[in-house]
């Protein structure tokens, strides 16, 4: 390849299922013209997070999956390097394809006592399986933010609790069963979005906490993850002033957070994605095409999720890094790519759901991680509920 080429693959755009012939035409351009590494799933432009603002109706499709499936086929046959298909599978495909298993929330995975632990790893190693049937081969997920600002509006039920104890152990836990299966895996968002009150789709959350206290709490679900060979890791839209002189900076755009603290304090060398570009605390930045991308890759991102200037990235990146930079970012994405299977030609989709086995686990996940708070077996209270019409039944 030339240099040029390993760039390109360095460009994860966003594919919408649900989408006009027009724009899918345009997916396989880019794959075609620009030698992109991958792509990232979403259902429909409408559904995307940072479209908030224009309340869109998302229109429902029953045959999102196979239109996903067949797309995946598509694309892959259009591209001289085989793509790393992506997509944000937190409680399995559902969260992004209709009429697809879908397991608990982090929140209720946590909720779990400490002996049933293991059930976050059937969770990461059936949603895994999920995913080799659609064509996919690297999950967005889990969340290591540790959820402790109650004003958060974005990370919530998505984080496995406010323990990072907790959080650590069922990251790892879902990492694993991901492994197992031969699908990469991504803790996010790095330095840790759990303590903020801003939607970094809307905005940029900011982060007071000094190093230490980063150290101390919000890092330790990442450490314990670079320790256990984690495949990725995702840079979060939010500006940490402390690691960065005082400056509102992104961390997905500092090189303090990703070179500085990620890969020489942390240790990590696997592969760096950002959050996605087009989320609006970074995407209008810079008035020049093809900035934005360069200033992630600068920062030392290895892979530009939702990049959406993919041409002009390209060449702004080309002009301005270094050839060993570009081989550095490149080799780890095929190491990782080597590692998924797909240089070898692995990547059809392959196998079925088993939605019988995803109920018996869902089942087996809501009986244990129940919690009771009070017992009181006083029917009179029943009773009394009932003909207040304040009795609630929950199934």
């Amino acid at each position: 390849m030339t240099l040029e080429q390993k760039i390109g693959q360095f460009f994860f755009p966003a594919v919408f299922i649900n989408d006009i012939e027009e724009n899918i035409q345009e997916i396989e351009r880019l794959i075609k013209d620009h030698n992109i590494g991958g792509l990232t799933f979403f259902h429909s432009r409408a559904s995307a997070a940072t479209n908030y603002e224009s309340k869109s109706a998302i229109e429902h499709n029953d045959n999102s999956f196979e239109r996903l499936k067949e797309l995946i086929t598509r694309f892959q046959k259009c591209a001289t390097t085989p793509l790393l298909m992506s997509i944000d599978a937190e409680w399995g495909l559902a969260m992004r394809v209709e009429n697809t298993p879908q397991y608990p929330y982090a929140i209720s995975l946590g909720a779990l006592p400490e002996r049933y632990e293991y059930l976050a790893f059937e969770v990461g190693k059936r949603t895994g399986l999920d995913l080799k049937a659609a064509g996919i081969h690297y999950n967005l997920a889990p969340l290591a933010d540790i959820n402790s600002n109650s004003n958060n509006p974005v990370i919530g039920y998505r984080s496995f609790g406010q323990d990072k104890v907790r959080v650590s152990n069922f990251a790892l836990e879902y990492l694993k069963g991901l492994t197992e299966v031969g699908i990469l895996g991504c803790l996010k968002h790095f330095p840790g979005h759990g303590n903020t009150s801003v939607d970094s789709h809307l905005g940029l959350p900011i982060l007071e906490e000094t190093l230490e206290e980063l150290m101390q709490n919000e890092l330790v679900p990442f450490i314990k993850g670079i320790q256990n060979n984690v495949d990725s890791i995702m840079i979060g839209h939010l500006a940490v002033p402390a690691l960065n002189d005082g400056k509102n900076t992104s961390a997905t755009l500092s090189k303090n957070v990703i070179e500085n603290l990620l890969r020489k304090q942390l240790g990590f060398d696997g592969l760096v994605i950002s959050d996605a570009l087009n989320m609006h605390s970074v995407s209008k930045l810079y008035d020049k095409k093809g900035q934005l991308e360069w200033e992630a890759f600068n920062a030392g991102n290895d892979i530009l999720c939702f990049a959406e200037n993919v041409a002009e990235g390209i060449q702004e990146i080309l002009k301005n890094a270094s050839a060993e930079r570009v081989e550095e970012s490149f080799n780890r994405l095929m190491k990782y790519k080597q590692k998924a299977g797909i240089l070898e030609g692995n990547f059809a989709p392959e196998g079925e759901f088993d939605f019988e086995a995803t109920s018996i686990l869902n089942r087996l996940i809501a009986d244990k991680s129940t919690t009771k708070i009070k017992d009181n077996n006083n029917s009179l209270y029943l009773f009394e509920a009932k003909n207040n019409d304040k009795l609630a039944k929950l199934s």
